[in-house]
C-alpha cells in the first residue's frame, strides 16, 4: 500500500429505519423476499413511518490518518459505523474497504460472555483471518496491555465494564488491522488506561494503520485528529481540519441549547444533584452566573470577566467555614480549582450570598461544569457537588483563523523573542 493509498471511500451512503417496530419487520420481510425473487424495488423512496437515518454521505480515509466522527446523539455517527462494519446493509450508495478493519463500536461487542478471554481472543483473530500460531504470540501482548493475564481464563461475563473495554481495545489494537474504529472507548475506564490507549493510538498511526475515532469530547477530538467528519440529522454538516469542524459543532451546540438553558439553579435541584449534604446544618439555595456588566448569562468568551454568585443558609451556629469551587470539562477532569475563601463565624448565619469572579478567563471554547464545596473549620464536608451549573465558552473565530491550535482547555499568553 502506497502512503496516500485510500482505505475507505463512500460515496452517496444513505440508510433508512422505520419508527415501528412491528411495520419495520413487515418491510424486513418483504425486502428479503424481492431479493430473493430478483424483484426491484424502491430503495430511495420512503415507505410509511420510515425515515433516513443517513443521507447521501461521502467521505475518505486515507492510510495513516486519524479521523475524527462528530454529533449530536441521533445525528447518524452510529448507523454509518455499522455500515462500515458490514453489521448492516446501505439502502443507497456504497462502500469500499481496502484491508481488514476491527471496529469497537459497544463495550464487550465480538464477544462470547459464557466464552473465557482467551477463548475470545483466539475467535477473534480466526475471523480476521490470524493463524493460531500468530494468535500464540499476540496474546501475550493482548494480555499484557490489558492487564487481565491473571483473569484470561475467566468467562468475559464475569468481567466488570473496565475489564471488558480493556481486554476489546487490547484485542483490536494489538491484532494490527489497516482499519480501526474506536467510539467513546477512551470516554470509559480509569484515566491510567485512557491515556495508554491514546498512546497506542499515536503508535499505531505511525505503523500506517488508519483509526476512524468517534466521541462527544471535543477536546479530545481536536487534539488526537487532524480532520473531522460533523454529522446532522443524518447528513455531513462539515469535514475539514478538526479544530475547525469542532469549533463549528460547539458553537451550533450552544446556538441550539440557548433558548433551554436557565440562569439561575434553585435550591431543589442543587441539593439533590450533590454527592455529599448535611441539610440540617446547611443548605446551597442557589447559583448563579453572571458576565462583568453584571447580566445573567452562561455564554461567554475566552478572555471575559465571569461571576459566580452561591447563595446559601445556615441553619445552625458555626464557627469558620471554608467555601471553594473548580471548573470541569466533558469527561469530568478538573480544569480550575479555586482558591478557598474563609468565612467567620459572624458571615455563618442565616442566609448569606458569596461571589467569586474570574478575571480574564482563559478558557478555550467548549462545555464546563462548576463544582462546590463547603466544609467547616475541621474539615467536616457540608457540600459537595460536582456540577451546580455549567456554562459554555464560545468559539472564537479569530484564534482559528490565526492558525492557532484549539488543542488544550486553557489559552497563555506569550512572548517569543530570538536570542
Amino acid at each position: 500500500m502506497s502512503e496516500n493509498e485510500t482505505l475507505v471511500e463512500v460515496k452517496g451512503l444513505s440508510k433508512k429505519f422505520c419508527r415501528r417496530l412491528k411495520r419495520s419487520l413487515w418491510y424486513g420481510i418483504r425486502d428479503i423476499g424481492a431479493e430473493l425473487t430478483g424483484s426491484k424495488r424502491d430503495r430511495v423512496k420512503l415507505r410509511k413511518e420510515e425515515f433516513w437515518a443517513l443521507k447521501d454521505v461521502n467521505f475518505d480515509i486515507k492510510k495513516g490518518e486519524l479521523v475524527g466522527l462528530i454529533g449530536a446523539n441521533g445525528a447518524g455517527k452510529t448507523t454509518l459505523l455499522r455500515l462500515l462494519s458490514g453489521l448492516i446493509k446501505p439502502d443507497e450508495g456504497e462502500i469500499t474497504v481496502r484491508g481488514k478493519i476491527q471496529a469497537l463500536i459497544a463495550l464487550g461487542a465480538g464477544f462470547n460472555p459464557i466464552l473465557t478471554a482467551r477463548e475470545n481472543i483466539y475467535i477473534n483473530g480466526a475471523v480476521l483471518g490470524f493463524s493460531k500460531k500468530e494468535m500464540d504470540t499476540s496474546i501475550e501482548e493482548i494480555m499484557d496491555f490489558a492487564e487481565i493475564r491473571e483473569f484470561i481464563d475467566m468467562p468475559v461475563q464475569s468481567y466488570s465494564s473496565g475489564m471488558q473495554v480493556r481486554l476489546g481495545f487490547s484485542v483490536a489494537v494489538n491484532l494490527k488491522p489497516d482499519i480501526l474504529i474506536v467510539d467513546e472507548v477512551l470516554a470509559v475506564g480509569d484515566a491510567g488506561f485512557r491515556r495508554k490507549a491514546r498512546n497506542k493510538m499515536m503508535e499505531l498511526l505511525h505503523s500506517g494503520i488508519s483509526v476512524l475515532f468517534v466521541s462527544h469530547n471535543m477536546a479530545l477530538v481536536s487534539s488526537m485528529t487532524s480532520r473531522c467528519i460533523y454529522l446532522e440529522k443524518g447528513r455531513v454538516a462539515a469535514i475539514g481540519t478538526s479544530d475547525e469542524v469542532t469549533s463549528r459543532y460547539l458553537s451550533d451546540s450552544i446556538r441550539k441549547s440557548t433558548e433551554s438553558q436557565k440562569y439561575e439553579e434553585q435550591e431543589d435541584i442543587l441539593m439533590t444533584s450533590a454527592y455529599l449534604t448535611v441539610p440540617d446544618i446547611f443548605l446551597l439555595k442557589k447559583f448563579r452566573l453572571r458576565s462583568h456588566s453584571g447580566e445573567h448569562s452562561h455564554e461567554f468568551n475566552t478572555y471575559d470577566n465571569i461571576k459566580l454568585a452561591f447563595e446559601m443558609q445556615f441553619l445552625k451556629p458555626l464557627g469558620k467555614v471554608l467555601l471553594a469551587f473548580n471548573i470541569r470539562e466533558q469527561v469530568d477532569d478538573v480544569v480550575i480549582s479555586s482558591s478557598k475563601m474563609r468565612l467567620d463565624d459572624r458571615s455563618c448565619e442565616n442566609t448569606i450570598t458569596v461571589e467569586c469572579e474570574i478575571k480574564k478567563n482563559k478558557l478555550r471554547e467548549g462545555n464546563y461544569n462548576i463544582g462546590f464545596y463547603a466544609s467547616d473549620d475541621d474539615g467536616g464536608s457540608l457540600y459537595k457537588s460536582h456540577s451546580v451549573g455549567s456554562f459554555t465558552i464560545l468559539a472564537d473565530m479569530s484564534i482559528i483563523e490565526k492558525g492557532d491550535s484549539t488543542r488544550g482547555f486553557m489559552v497563555i499568553d506569550t512572548s517569543w523573542k530570538v536570542l
